[in-house]
């Protein structure tokens, strides 16, 4: 229930709301167990307005009916700006678990690290996640400002234990390795929740249960079934815009799919299945829970490192693990597959773990709001024989603001301060003499977004300075950490110390120095400067861009089934299956099995949500389904069981639809009204007259001229007609400029009158296999629009968008790109003087692109089963 303006004690953030059973367990076990512990628990809705990943969920899903079904307390959603508002409402805030301090997940924002939390109430992180091991993934901006945000809670517990190792390092935090909330309750209380499932489930059977699914996955677990002799198989649809996509997959007969989703029903198939088999982290914790004999797919996507922290703390290592590319003869050679598991060592560890993890909880929630979980200041650097705090430090203007801090000095750049000139200084103990071999160490603690600092003596006479060495910031901020540079002592009354702003950039840019000592050593002592690294190869290169584009379409893919490009676009590919179904020469009554299920889920699911039943993808649905019925009614064949499968208010829509939006047509016919532009321009003649203009004149271009291109180029064909095409118009001259120049491949040119980027949006696709299906539909779309360009009198020069990730994220800033599109081509656009001159690019002959496979087939060639395709 929506929580009354009251109380409580414990207000908990997290993604309890998620479409994920994996999630709403989570929280269920995280605020079951606070609860239990006596606090009552306030449920904080996700915040609006950080960015394109947070949106307005809908009061009807999954995770919401399950809310009120447990009973929680809850707020609405609300703008970001509102949040210091909960501080009134409760005295500790807690966050936690699941992969909330991952970067590389879009909607990981500020909340997430409780900066809204007044000082004098508690911030607690239970089991939170940073995702895989790597650190790579945590850029200086995110250190700078999180490593700050963390060291204000006061105490940090983390579900993996190389998490422990990244708190500390990388953010400068003390953190405890708790155990998944879901492992705080005992297993009664999830039967408890399986004895409400709405589904009955008994006798024998291989439960599935793929957050990822794809043929191999599911090949591995027919041959698992048949290794075990088990004749039934029950697949358990991922929650999150996962049952078309099972529906597909696991049609045969032999696949039964769990009728509704349900968390109580996910329990309750696990519960009564024989064996289990999972690529999910918490299906995997589930098995366990239940003391279920399983396997586990490890999901590359979801990060591998979790399930081998997992299963090593329970006990198994890795013999529970299967392979996509296992087939029916590795798993008969496999001997850890069998109906019986010994649980007695794994349940003697969850119950230790919960047991220990119960004790932290407790503690945590009754700490002294003093208490900090920052390292200390001798952590990570031990004091070294000699080593004292550093003189007064004294600021050069009002860029530097210098404070006492237990036994050192902290130096905080003001705002805007970072800049050359602003210099910060102290005396230095007495220097050895000029020309002698010296090293100078300091204990700090760094807070910079740059790379590297360098590190200075000062005169105080003149003020001159000079250089002694640079140390490399390596994502080492806000940890305490011990730096030494060894040089020859310049001549020149160097008697000081000094620090220069520029150096210093970012949130909170500044050091906070415990010790710093000056020492003569001998020549011998002296360390050779580093040498510079090498510059990394074409193949490194091209290896962190392409793992950029997987960041990136896995950010998408795991986005997918909330925004309303994925709803248009399952909506668009079961329409497309129909009207392709109603397109056959030989047509066959009563199709659609599985399509129109499918279709009748989506568009009810539609309204309910309150979206608009005008939009287009929804009337060429409706527009599809009218004719569907219309031809069946043709041809007298009963399909009024599909019908009965739409909601009352979809019927209305797909009676009242147009037909002229969706089903079928000739194909001499026009599709849509042909715009009516240069009609005496022959096909041969755009196709043959178009060239790459660069070169424009000062006519201005018209949005009419612009807009019809467009339409001409969104008759370009897309997978399953999802429409991922976008473009992007600008036509300041400044920010069109700005663009040219970062972009970098169109110098020594005038300012074109329009630019155009092509995107592909990557909410429009729906399976993982479909990685590159972005560029393909885009690059056809992109084509289309050069085309349309010259047909309706307009040059075009397309302007490529290979790039760094640096330039991308600039021009993605400049131009306001959403991340889920990702670049196809920039196009400069205006009218031209055809007398110009261009390029020749001439051609090579047809016979050097296209070959000929006209020899007969024989029996080395493989055979191909329709359902190993990978859609």
């Amino acid at each position: 229930m929506t929580a009354p303006e009251q109380t409580y004690d414990v207000g908990i953030l997290g993604w309890w709301y998620g479409k994920n059973y994996g999630s709403i367990l989570t929280y269920y076990g995280l605020n079951r167990a606070i609860e239990t512990l006596g606090f009552r628990a306030l449920m904080v809705h996700e915040a609006l307005g950080y960015n394109g990943y947070r949106v307005l969920w809908p009061d009807d899903i999954l995770s919401m009916e399950f809310a009120r079904r447990a009973g929680y307390h809850y707020t609405s959603q609300v703008h970001f700006s509102e949040l210091p508002a909960l501080n009134a409402r409760a005295r500790t805030f807690i966050v936690g678990s699941d992969q909330l301090w991952n970067p590389v997940i879009g909607r990981v924002n500020d909340d997430l690290f409780l900066d809204f939390v007044s000082p004098e109430n508690r911030r607690v992180a239970y089991a939170t996640s940073f995702g895989n091991r790597g650190t790579a993934k945590f850029k200086p901006d995110f250190v700078a400002k999180h490593s700050a945000n963390l060291q204000q809670f006061n105490a940090i517990s983390v579900r993996e234990g190389y998490a422990v190792d990244t708190a500390r390092d990388i953010f400068g935090v003390v953190a405890t390795q708790v155990v998944d909330p879901v492992f705080l309750l005992p297993t009664s209380a999830y039967d408890a929740l399986a004895d409400m499932a709405s589904v009955e489930l008994s006798g024998d059977y291989l439960a599935v249960f793929f957050l990822d699914p794809n043929p191999e996955k599911r090949d591995v677990a027919v041959a698992l079934a048949e290794r075990l002799g088990l004749a039934r198989i029950v697949v358990i649809p991922n929650p999150d815009g996962g049952r078309p996509l099972a529906e597909e997959l696991f049609a045969d007969p032999r696949f039964e799919i769990l009728d509704e989703d349900a968390p109580e029903n996910f329990l309750h198939a696990y519960r009564a299945a024989s064996y289990v088999v999972t690529d999910s982290f918490h299906g995997t914790a589930f098995a366990t829970i239940f003391g279920k004999p399983f396997s586990s797919i490890y999901n590359t996507h979801r990060g591998v490192d979790r399930f081998k922290n997992l299963l090593n703390w329970l006990g198994f290592g890795e013999s529970r693990r299967l392979l996509e590319t296992d087939t029916a003869e590795t798993l008969a050679a496999n001997p850890n597959l069998s109906l019986t598991l010994d649980y007695t060592k794994t349940n003697a560890r969850i119950a230790e773990g919960r047991t220990r993890s119960l004790a932290w909880l407790q503690a945590a929630l009754t700490t002294e709001r003093g208490t900090t979980a920052a390292l200390p200041a001798t952590d990570g650097a031990p004091q070294r024989p000699g080593s004292k705090p550093p003189a007064p430090f004294t600021a050069g203007n009002a860029a530097w603001q210098v404070s006492a801090r237990g036994a050192g000095q902290d130096l905080k750049v003001a705002p805007d301060g970072a800049v050359r000139g602003n210099q910060v200084w102290c005396d230095l103990p007495p220097q050895p003499a000029p020309g002698s071999a010296c090293r100078l160490t300091l204990d700090w603690t760094v807070r910079s977004t740059a790379p590297a600092l360098n590190l200075h003596l000062r005169n105080p006479q003149t003020g001159a300075f000079h250089v002694i060495g640079k140390v490399a910031v390596e994502g080492r901020v806000n940890v305490v950490r011990r730096d030494t540079v060894d040089f020859i002592m310049p001549p020149g009354g160097f008697s000081q110390f000094m620090l220069g702003a520029v150096h210093f950039s970012g949130p909170g840019g500044g050091a906070w120095i415990t010790g710093l000592a000056l020492d003569e050593i001998s020549p011998a002592e002296m360390q050779k400067a580093p040498a510079k690294p090498k510059p990394p190869t074409h193949a490194e290169l091209a290896r962190k861009l392409a793992l950029d584009d997987h960041d990136r379409f896995v950010k998408a893919h795991a986005e997918a089934g909330r925004s309303l490009t994925s709803a248009r676009a399952r909506i668009m590919f079961h329409a497309h299956a129909i009207e392709k179904g109603l397109s056959r020469l030989d047509f066959r009554g009563g199709f659609g099995k599985i399509s129109v299920p499918a279709l009748a889920r989506e568009m009810g699911a539609w309204l309910q949500a309150g979206r608009d039943p005008q939009d287009a993808y929804f009337r060429t649905a409706a527009a599809v389904m009218q004719a569907y019925f219309e031809r069946h009614r043709q041809i007298d064949v009963d399909v009024s069981a599909f019908r009965a499968l739409f909601a009352a208010p979809v019927l209305a829509q797909i009676e009242a639809a147009g037909t002229a939006e969706g089903g079928v047509l000739a194909a001499a016919a026009d599709r849509e009204p042909v715009p009516e532009v240069n009609a005496d321009n022959r096909f041969l003649d755009v196709v043959y007259g178009r060239r790459s203009i660069r070169d424009f004149t000062a006519d201005p271009v018209s949005d009419e001229d612009l807009r019809r291109a467009v339409q001409l180029a969104m008759q370009a064909p897309s997978v399953c007609n999802r429409q991922a095409g976008r473009v992007h118009v600008f036509s300041d001259p400044l920010r069109i400029q700005a663009a040219i120049d970062i972009q970098g491949g169109f110098g020594g040119y005038n300012t074109p009158p329009r630019l155009l980027l092509v995107t592909a949006d990557l909410n429009a696709f729906l399976f993982a296999s479909e990685r590159n299906q972005a560029f393909v539909d885009g690059g056809l779309f992109m084509m289309g629009l050069l085309l349309g360009l010259q047909h309706v009198g307009l040059g075009g020069c397309p302007l490529n968008t290979a790039m760094n990730t640096q330039r991308e994220a600039a021009l993605r800033e400049l131009l306001d790109i959403p991340e889920s599109e990702v670049f196809i081509s920039f196009v400069a656009a205006g009218h031209y003087d055809p007398a110009i001159l261009t390029p020749r690019s001439r051609r090579v002959g047809v016979e050097q692109v296209m070959r000929h496979h006209d020899q007969p087939a024989t029996d080395a060639v493989p055979a191909f089963r329709q359902d190993e395709a990978v859609k």
